[in-house]
């Protein structure tokens, strides 16, 4: 197949149609899209795949499958492949501690419609839930949590320790539209039972009960151990919370 300018496009269509049914089929769209805009993903691979057939037969015997392509012209089609090329290069990089840093004032949980939208949820125990239930009395009452119970939460080491009976802080990142927006959100860890460090960004599962401690609550740890960094880091932040 020679380089000819309608080659170069269906080249490029193509790339796109792939990308996106890959990100479809795989469920990788998670690690750059939220809840709300995913739907592009599954728009973009049908409307493409369209676009590319019907342009592969509609050109056929078009002028540009026997004209050859500039350079202008090979750039500018090229370079329409970038964010597919950064979008490979970076599928194995997740926001991490420092990230959370420099994003945990960057902005507010709207706590109301945040416990509304989780009270009716299946599993309440998670990081934005023991937020809202930390930050007021009257949103830990709507969600249902209270010191004393149970809480499984998965997630990375946002603050490390200063010493082994030290607090340390365990989050993840949450997102509505993409990564770009991504809200950090942590809660207090007491090694209580476990006297044990660990680093900047590490993973882990944290098992045990919610305590009031300084006003907020915190999570007793009675089990804290390492696992690996899940294939999608991030988590859909509650519809109509923020």
């Amino acid at each position: 197949m020679t380089l000819s300018l309608r080659n170069l496009r269906i080249l490029v269509l193509g790339a796109w149609s792939a990308f996106f049914a890959y990100l479809w089929f795989s469920g990788e769209v998670l690690r750059y899209l939220g809840p709300r805009t995913s739907w592009v993903v599954t728009f973009g691979a049908i409307t493409l795949t369209i676009a590319t057939v019907a342009y592969l037969r509609l050109s056929a015997r078009s002028a540009d499958a026997r004209r050859g392509v500039s350079g202008r012209e090979a750039f500018g089609l090229l370079s329409l492949l970038t964010p597919i090329i950064l979008a490979i290069m970076l599928s194995n990089v997740s926001l991490g501690a420092l990230a959370a840093s420099q994003k945990l004032t960057a902005r507010g949980v709207d706590l109301d419609a945040l416990a509304e939208s989780l009270a009716s949820s299946a599993a309440p125990t998670s990081f934005v839930a023991v937020k809202a239930a930390s930050d007021s009395a009257e949103e830990a009452s709507k969600i249902g949590l209270a010191p004393g119970q149970q809480v499984d939460l998965t997630g990375f080491v946002m603050v490390p320790a200063t010493s082994a009976k030290a607090p340390f802080q365990l989050g993840r990142f949450y997102i509505t539209c993409c990564v770009a927006d991504a809200i950090p959100v942590s809660v207090p860890v007491y090694p209580t039972l476990v006297h044990r460090s660990f680093g900047k960004d590490s993973w882990l599962e944290v098992k045990g009960a919610l305590a009031q401690h300084g006003g907020n609550l915190v999570v007793d740890a009675e089990q804290n151990r390492h696992v690996p960094q899940p294939s999608h880091p991030y988590l859909p932040w509650p519809v109509g919370s923020v």
